[in-house]
């Protein structure tokens, strides 16, 4: 008996979601229903609904249920999240999208004066400089230029680079990730953002740059994210 997930659970309240099975009445079933569907416990269903919560798709109210909120056409789009510390991870799932890294740089370097003002690292300190293109349905759309501290990170490889570091730094590393600080910017393309991305008639970039600080308060990540603007919806929901 293949056993159900969470991920399994909210994939498919998702895609109901969004398919309109729940547009006449509004409401998601019942807990009691969801777990006779699906097997599983109360935790685990409440956890699904809180990932569609967190989407903005579903809203619960004391004494009616959980609420299916009407869709907006960019519902669909290709969104990605400001809370969430990935952004590729958090794709919309229902969609038949093809995601892949390759990359196009890496090596280890020293922080000097002029990498010290871009980053904040001390001068001196050893990073990991890398460059990764995301292609997304085979289309080169965003451009991660990382800094990551050789001292607090170590051993990164390009097989890491090419997947997922965070998932090193949290599993491998067994390292908690505090705090990652973002700033949203549109800036004029330069030289290695047409060499890198499918810009086409763009002469800007999306640029969201961010700062990753650990538990015990040291940074050891410096990220810019440099995308095509037209191709991402970057969204954050404000609960009341």
């Amino acid at each position: 008996m293949v056993e159900t997930t969470n991920n399994d659970i909210y994939t498919v309240l998702k895609e109901r979601v969004l398919n309109g099975q729940y547009n006449i009445k509004m409401r998601l079933p019942t807990e009691d229903a969801l777990i006779e569907e699906f097997n599983v416990s109360r935790y685990a269903i409440r956890k699904a609904i809180k990932q569609l919560a967190n989407e903005g798709l579903v809203y619960s109210v004391k004494g009616k249920g959980v609420v299916v909120l009407e869709q907006t056409p960019q519902t669909k789009e290709i969104n990605l999240s400001l809370a969430k510390i990935n952004g590729l991870q958090s794709l919309n799932s229902d969609q038949q999208i093809d995601h892949k890294t390759i990359i196009a740089d890496f090596k280890q370097v020293i922080v000097d004066e002029k990498l010290h003002r871009k980053t904040s690292f001390s001068v001196g300190v050893p990073v990991y400089a890398i460059k990764r293109i995301r292609r997304i349905n085979t289309k080169s759309a965003v451009l991660d230029i990382n800094y990551f501290n050789a001292q607090i990170v170590p051993d990164i490889t390009p097989e890491i680079a090419s997947g997922s570091i965070y998932d090193y730094i949290k599993n491998d590393l067994e390292m908690k990730i505090a705090v990652v600080k973002r700033q949203l910017r549109i800036e004029h393309a330069s030289q290695i953002d047409y060499e890198h991305l499918n810009l086409g008639i763009n002469n800007c970039v999306g640029n969201m740059i961010s700062f990753a600080f650990n538990d015990n308060g040291k940074q050891f990540e410096y990220t810019e994210s440099h995308f095509i603007p037209d191709n991402f919806i970057f969204n954050q929901i404000i609960k009341f």
